[in-house]
This record gives C-alpha cells, sequence and structure tokens, in this order.
C-alpha cells in the first residue's frame, strides 16, 4: 500500500466541539505536496467555535478527525438569495480515518510501511521465497517500548484440484501430489490451505505508556530516517496505521494516520524510485538491524543536519544551495574532529579516517586543479569564503559548479561514514558504500 504517496479527497460533514448538531459541509483533500487540507463551507448562523480538532463523517460511514488549529474567522463572505455563506481552507497537522480521537489521544501500537523497505530485506523479484511468518521476525527493545519487523501478505484460496495452480512436465508426479494433498484435506477437514500473491515488511511499534499523534510520528520518522541513511536516498512512510483502544475490552479498531508531511514533487520521485537489493552495498543479511536501531535511537538529534539533506533530496543543484552545504559539511567535518579530539587537521582529518581512499582521492583531484594541495586549508579557505562578508572570494570565483558539486558529494559521504561507523556498521561495510555511491572521478 502507498496510501501516503496518492492524492485523495473525502466529502462528509464534519463539527467541532463536539457539536454534532451545529455540523458543516466540507471536502478533505490529502496530497504528499501539501499534506490535509479542509475546504468547509457554512451556510448556519451558527458559526462552529475554533478548536484544536474537527470531527466528520465522510459519504462512505466512516467517523474521522483532523487535528490542528481550526477557525472560520478567516473564512471567504457570500450573500447569495438571501443565504449567508462562508468558505474557506484549513491545513490541519493530520488526519485519522475510522473513527474519533481527541488532541491528547494516546496510542500504544502502530504498524507502518517504508520506501525501499522491502528491497532492503529481500530482493522483489523473488518475493515469491519469502516465507510468510505471523510472529515477528525480529523485536529490537529501545527506551520508549519494541521495535518490530512483521510480514503482512495477501493470499487466494487454494483450489481443491491444485494441478489449476500448480504445474509440472512430469504428470506422474504431478498427480502423486495431488493424491497427497487430498489425503491431507481429508485428514484436516477444518483446515484451509491458501495460496500467497503477494507479501511486504512491515515497521511495528509498541510504545509503553503510549504516545500522542506527534510522537508516533516522530518515532515512525527516526526509523525512516535511519534507512534513509542505510540505503542513501529520501525513505519516507507509504502507510500508517494507528491501532485505538476500545472500552470494554473490546479489542482495538485500526485507524488509518495521514500526516501532514509535506514534501516536494522531487523528493517523492526519487524516495519511490526502486533500488535494487542486488546493488545496496547494506541489506539485513549484513548488518545486525537490531544493533542499529537501539544505537540510532540513543542518538535522536544528532545526525539531523545530514538526514535533512538526504530526506528532502531533489536531485537538482543551485549555486547558492551548494555553498550552503558546503559550510554545514565543513562544520560537519569541524564537529567529528572535535568528537574524536583531534585539534590539528580538522577538516582533513575526517576525509582520512571516515571516507574512503577513492573520497579523499576525489577531493585532492577536485582541489589540485586550483593549485591547492592542502585540502584542509582549501576546505577551511572555501567554507570562510562563503559564511564571512567581505573576504576575498579567491576560491569561490575559481571553482566551476561541477567541482563544488563533487566536494559536496564527497563530504557528505565522509560524514555518512561516521555516522554509519557510530551506529555499529562494519568499517569494511561503510567503506563498500562510500565507493558505492562515490561520483566518478
Amino acid at each position: 500500500m502507498r496510501e501516503l504517496f496518492e492524492s485523495k479527497q473525502w466529502v462528509g460533514e464534519f463539527f467541532t466541539d463536539n457539536n454534532f448538531d451545529n455540523r458543516f459541509g466540507g471536502r478533505v483533500v490529502y496530497t504528499p505536496e501539501d499534506g490535509v487540507v479542509l475546504e468547509y463551507w457554512v451556510a448556519s448562523k451558527e458559526l462552529p467555535v475554533d478548536s484544536k480538532v474537527v470531527h466528520g463523517v465522510l459519504e462512505s460511514g466512516e467517523k474521522c478527525s483532523l487535528i490542528g488549529d481550526f477557525s472560520v474567522t478567516q473564512s471567504s463572505i457570500s450573500f447569495k438569495g438571501g443565504l449567508t455563506m462562508r468558505t474557506g481552507k484549513v491545513g490541519f497537522a493530520c488526519m485519522f480515518v475510522n473513527d474519533f480521537i481527541s488532541e491528547d489521544e494516546l496510542f500504544y501500537d502502530f504498524d507502518f510501511s517504508l520506501t525501499n523497505l522491502q528491497e532492503f530485506f529481500f530482493p522483489k523479484g523473488f518475493k515469491e521465497l519469502v516465507k510468510f511468518s505471523d510472529k515477528p521476525l525480529k523485536v529490537i527493545k529501545t527506551s520508549f517500548g519494541e521495535v518490530k519487523v512483521t510480514n503482512n501478505a495477501n493470499f487466494g484460496s487454494l483450489h481443491n484440484d491444485i494441478t489449476k495452480q500448480i504445474y509440472s512436465w512430469d504428470k506422474d508426479a504431478l498427480q502423486d501430489l495431488q493424491n497427497a494433498f487430498d489425503k491431507v484435506k481429508v485428514e484436516n477437514p477444518t483446515a484451509r490451505f491458501m495460496l500467497k500473491k503477494d507479501i511486504e515488511y512491515r515497521l511495528s511499534i509498541h510504545v509503553e505508556g503510549g504516545a500522542d499523534y506527534n510522537k508516533v510520528f516522530e518515532y515512525i520518522t527516526a526509523l525512516a530516517d535511519l534507512f534513509a541513511i542505510l540505503i542513501y536516498s529520501p525513505v519516507h512512510p507509504e502507510s500508517i496505521s494507528v491501532d485505538k483502544e476500545t472500552p470494554g475490552d473490546k479489542g482495538a479498531r485500526s485507524l488509518a494516520f495521514f500526516p501532514s508531511n509535506t514534501l516536494s514533487s522531487k523528493t517523492l520521485m526519487l524516495s519511490s524510485q526502486q533500488a535494487s537489493h542486488f546493488h545496496l552495498p547494506i541489506t539485513d543479511n549484513k548488518i545486525d538491524l537490531e544493533l542499529l536501531i537501539g544505537k540510532w535511537l540513543e542518538y535522536p538529534d544528532r545526525f539531523s543536519t545530514i538526514l535533512s539533506c538526504i530526506q528532502t533530496e531533489t536531485g537538482s543543484r543551485y549555486l547558492h544551495s551548494l555553498h550552503g552545504e558546503l559550510v554545514l559539511y565543513a562544520t560537519q567535518l569541524e564537529s567529528i574532529s572535535y568528537d574524536d579530539k583531534i585539534k590539528e587537521k580538522k577538516y582533513e582529518y575526517p576525509l582520512v579516517e571516515y571516507g574512503a581512499s577513492v573520497i579523499l582521492m576525489g577531493v585532492q583531484k577536485v582541489f589540485s586543479k586550483y593549485g591547492r594541495s592542502d585540502i584542509g586549508g582549501a576546505i577551511s579557505d572555501l567554507r570562510n569564503e562563503i559564511a564571512h562578508v567581505g573576504r576575498p572570494k579567491d576560491l569561490m570565483k575559481r571553482m566551476v559548479m561541477e567541482d563544488l558539486i563533487l566536494l559536496s558529494q564527497y563530504m557528505e559521504l565522509t560524514i555518512i561514514g561516521f555516522v554509519l561507523r557510530k551506529i555499529g556498521v562494519d568499517p569494511a561495510l561503510v567503506q563498500r558504500y562510500q565507493k558505492e555511491f562515490c561520483p566518478i572521478l
């Protein structure tokens, strides 16, 4: 399911402050670029009160709740045929479909899928070889609860005449298989056999003490960020489902969750591009995912700069954005040296310690074009020329955009190498990762 990557709209009646009698018409429009927006029209003289939550009953009969700052004070007003009509649009932080919820509702269990999560675990073309399990494949203990890797599969019925769905050139062997299946059915009359049609990997989280909608999305984002680092591509949720506990021990109701995680169309396209399991340097079978997730969650804000660059990647470069990246990355290199208590060669040290040899060679080659052999000093000078007004622009004036792009990616991959090493990825695997994604010299 790719619900969060598809535009959707729902028409219904909405109300605030639990005042169902004073409901008004509206249409909820969700797009991955703009998030959740309510287009409303109010014909009643009694206006809906300002509210943090708007409840609705959709034309499908489903309940829903929108969370955000709702007010009609900025609405447009028209007078026609003796009626006063107020119309407007309001953006919301998120929407839940399938029940009403309160602003401070706590959720204890939720699950979600991420772009390219399937390829991280198994090549798409070989999904028929993935065995379905109704039990978690992995259970990772964290400070806030449990993270589980699970399967979600679609099944069709297995026909009594299995030769309609299974074929062999050996007719006798095929008949033996049919006879054996007939025998199993006779001996197990209540058993139901199904044929797997599709399967996907999902992540689920159980939070001790519960989490509100902000925390739910925070935990999902943290794991999406980890996989973005591991596959070096934007990774965002494709679908999110949360469980609402119901009173009277009647179990939980599953709600679809639509957060306003607004993304550019170019980032959406990059995130949607199918990665190849065989070309990903880091996959599930090469690492200890439990260890990595545990380590990753120890540093919730430590790597926000590099993550923002990956998660909002558009594939386009402009001079002003390149200048910003170079200043940020130079600062990150300096921070890495500071972490390792290195005072000398603060820009060169991370390239040598955490960058593959092709990265160091690439940086040397870029600066050699401009007569600079001291790469640490060259990075420092370039950073200062960009950051400080009035500083002579020697390197800035001479460096062509193609070289600035190469330098930015070399520095980015070096910082990612530091991050991967920090969370427990084997250094040899980090080197392979950097060589795979390193731009051609």
